[in-house]
C-alpha cells in the first residue's frame, strides 16, 4: 500500500455476513461528548450504543423488520446471531451506511451523528417497514445503573427522558421489553454480560421508492445543524475521534477522560500536524496551571501518578518548536518551563543520582501492579534528555547539563543482551521496547544502535508493533487475560512510530522504513473500521484488545505516517 493514498471511504462487502467478521469490525462516531459505536453484528459491549450522551446510553439498538424480514442485532439468550448480518449486501464508513436486498426492497440505510442522531431508510421498492427503538437510560459503564424513565408523546414520536425521537413514519405507543441481551466481549472478560431493553413503541408504514428518516436529539435542539460536518478523509477524521470539548481524550469507551501522559504522546498527531496550534497551546497553559512542583497532573486538577508526564510535555513542546519556535506564547511559559525542569528532580515520585531520575513503582506509562519498574527506566531517562535541551534551546537554567547526562546515560547499554537494559538499580535486563525512545533520539553509539535494533526486530517486533516483553521471558503472556499481561507481552501500537524514528536515526533503507507501516495501515483500513486501538494481542493472530481507539496509538499512527511522507517526499495535504 502506498503510505501517501489514504481513501476517503472503507467499504465492506458480503464478508460480513459472517458473524465473525461482523462482530469483530467495531465503528465509531463522535460528537462532542455524544458518540454512537456498535458492531455491524451489534452490541457486543456495554459500552456500545446508537446514541449515547455525557456517558448515558439513551438508545442502545433498534429492531427493524423489512417485508417480514427481523433485523434484530446483537446477542439475545442462546439466540444465534447469523439473522441479523446474513442479509447484509455492502457497508461503507463514514458515516455508516450498510445495504440490504429485502423481499422485493432494496433498503439503504444511514446512520450520522451530530447535534443527535440522524438514520437514513433509503428504499428502491416497497418495503413494509416496522422500527422498535430498543431503550434504556444508564451509565456506560454499569449495567445496573438505570434512571427513572419517562416517557412522553410528542409531535411525530416521543420524548424519552429529555431526549425526542421522531419519525417519518407514524409512531404507535405499544410497550414492549426485550430480555436478556448479551454483551459477549464483557462476559469474556469475566463481567456481568446481561441486560434487558425497552421499547416503548413502533414506527411503522409502507413506503415505496421513498426515504424514511428518524432523529433522536436532545430536546430543543431536534433538526439543528449548526457544526460543520466531520471531516472527510480518514486520517483528519481519526484525528478528531479523541479531542473533547478542546480536551485529549485517553480513547474509546472505557477510557473516556483526560490525561496528561496521554495527551502529550498524542497531541503532535492530533493536533500539531494539522496545525491546531492554539488548542495545543491552550492545554501546555492548563496542565502547567495544574502542576505541582515538577509533576504535570496525570487528571486535573489533582491527580499526579505519572513520573512521565512532565517530560512527555517536553517531548510534546519539542515537536511544537518545530514549526513555531518564534511564537510568542514560548516566551510567555518560560518562567512556568524553568519551575517544572529545575523541580523535576526532586518530586514525590522523582529523584536524580548521578545525573540519571529514578522514579517510584508503577509511575511510568507500564503502569501496572505488574510492571512496577522502581529505579532508572530507560525511556525516562531517553526523555530527560531530551527535556533538558529542550530547556537548553530556549536558554532556560537547568538542573544538570544534558551532556552530563548523555554521558551518563551508557551505562544502559547491556552487551548481554546486545540492546538496553529497561531499569537500572536495580537492573531489569527484560527486553522491552522502551529502549525504542532513546535510539529514536539518538542516545546510542551507531553500532550499538545497529545490534539493538537487530535484536528488537528478532524478539519484540510484529505486524502493528512491538511486544511489550520478548517471548520466552518470564511472565511473558501472548494473549490478553487481563492486567497482567497488559505490558507483559501485549503490542503496543503507538510504539511503532519509535520504532520507525529508531530506524532512520540509524541508517535503514528508507524504502524498508516505509514499508514497516504497511500493516498497521492495512488494519486502519479494514477491521479497524478507520481508528487504532490500544493493544494487540502478542501472538498471532494478533487480535486487538483494549479500547478501539486510543489517543496514543491513533495520533502516533498519524505521525508515523507524516515521518513516512516526509520521507518519500511526498506532501501531505491533508
Amino acid at each position: 500500500m502506498d503510505e501517501a493514498f489514504i481513501p476517503d471511504t472503507i467499504r465492506f462487502g458480503r464478508e460480513l455476513t459472517q458473524p465473525a467478521i461482523a462482530s469483530g469490525r467495531e465503528y465509531l462516531m463522535t460528537y462532542h461528548e455524544a458518540y454512537c459505536s456498535s458492531s455491524f453484528a451489534g452490541n457486543s459491549r456495554r459500552y456500545h450504543g446508537l446514541f449515547i450522551d455525557h456517558g448515558r446510553i439513551i438508545l442502545s439498538s433498534l429492531h427493524e423488520t423489512i417485508n417480514g424480514i427481523s433485523l434484530l442485532p446483537g446477542w439475545w439468550g442462546d439466540r444465534p446471531i447469523h439473522e441479523s448480518v446474513a442479509h447484509i449486501l455492502s457497508a461503507r464508513l463514514y458515516p455508516v451506511t450498510e445495504e440490504f436486498f429485502l423481499g422485493s426492497a432494496l433498503v439503504t440505510r444511514t446512520r450520522e451523528l451530530d447535534q443527535g442522531l440522524r438514520i437514513r431508510w433509503e428504499i428502491t421498492g416497497t418495503a413494509d417497514l416496522e422500527i422498535r427503538p430498543l431503550m434504556i437510560d444508564r451509565s456506560i459503564h454499569d449495567l445496573g445503573s438505570e434512571h427513572q424513565i419517562q416517557v412522553e408523546p410528542v409531535q411525530g414520536g416521543y420524548d424519552w427522558n429529555g431526549y425526542q425521537f421522531r419519525c417519518t413514519l407514524p409512531f404507535t405507543s405499544e410497550e414492549h421489553h426485550y430480555f436478556h441481551a448479551r454483551y459477549p466481549l464483557d462476559a469474556a472478560r469475566g463481567y456481568e454480560d446481561q441486560e434487558d431493553l425497552f421499547s416503548p413503541g413502533i414506527f411503522a408504514g409502507t413506503i415505496t421508492n421513498d426515504i424514511i428518516e428518524l432523529g433522536v436529539y436532545p430536546g430543543g435542539t431536534y433538526h439543528l445543524r449548526t457544526s460543520p460536518a466531520p471531516p472527510r478523509d480518514l486520517i483528519n477524521r481519526a484525528s478528531h475521534l479523541c479531542i473533547q470539548n478542546g480536551k485529549i481524550i485517553t480513547g474509546y469507551h472505557g477510557l473516556m477522560q483526560a490525561r496528561g501522559r496521554d495527551t502529550f504522546i498524542s497531541m503532535p498527531g492530533l493536533l500539531l500536524a494539522y496545525g491546531r496550534y492554539h488548542q495545543a497551546e491552550d492545554l501546555f497553559r492548563q496542565y502547567l496551571r495544574h502542576r505541582n512542583g515538577g509533576l504535570i497532573p496525570d487528571r486535573i486538577p489533582d491527580s499526579y501518578n505519572s513520573a512521565d508526564g512532565s517530560l512527555w510535555f517536553f517531548w510534546a513542546l519539542f515537536q511544537y518548536l518545530q514549526t513555531q519556535q518564534n511564537s510568542p506564547f514560548v516566551d510567555g511559559i518560560i518562567p512556568d518551563l524553568e519551575s517544572l525542569i529545575m523541580s523535576y528532580p526532586e518530586t514525590v515520585h522523582t529523584s536524580m543520582e548521578h545525573d540519571l531520575i529514578t522514579v517510584s513503582p508503577h509511575s511510568t506509562w507500564m503502569n501496572t501492579r505488574y510492571t512496577p519498574r522502581e529505579g532508572k527506566p530507560v525511556e525516562i531517562n531517553a526523555l530527560w534528555v531530551l527535556a533538558l535541551e529542550v530547556c537548553e534551546y530556549l536558554e532556560i537554567n537547568v538542573p544538570v547539563s544534558s551532556k552530563q547526562v548523555r554521558r551518563s546515560f551508557y551505562s544502559f547499554w547491556n552487551e548481554a543482551t546486545g540492546c538496553l537494559y529497561d531499569v537500572l538499580d536495580p537492573d531489569d535486563a527484560a527486553v522491552r521496547p522502551n529502549q525504542l525512545i532513546a535510539l529514536a533520539l539518538g542516545l546510542v553509539p551507531f553500532e550499538e544502535g545497529r545490534r539493538a535494533l537487530d535484536t528488537i526486530q528478532n524478539t519484540l517486533l510484529t505486524p502493528y508493533g512491538p511486544r511489550t516483553l520478548a517471548p520466552g521471558s518470564p511472565g511473558y503472556q501472548g494473549t490478553y487475560t487481563g492486567d497482567a499481561f497488559c505490558h507483559n507481552g501485549m503490542v503496543c501500537p503507538w510504539l511503532m512510530a519509535w520504532y520507525i524514528d529508531a530506524l532512520i536515526q540509524y541508517g535503514e533503507h528508507p524504502w524498508h522504513v516505509s514499508r514497516v507501516l504497511h500493516p498497521l495501515s492495512s488494519y486502519f483500513l479494514s477491521d479497524g473500521c478507520g481508528m487504532i486501538p490500544e493493544l494487540f494481542d502478542g501472538d498471532f493472530p494478533y487480535t486487538p484488545r483494549g479500547a478501539i481507539c486510543q489517543a496514543r496509538s491513533t495520533g502516533e499512527f498519524i505521525r508515523a505516517r507524516n515521518t513516512i511522507l516526509s520521507l518519500q517526499g511526498t506532501r501531505n495535504d491533508e
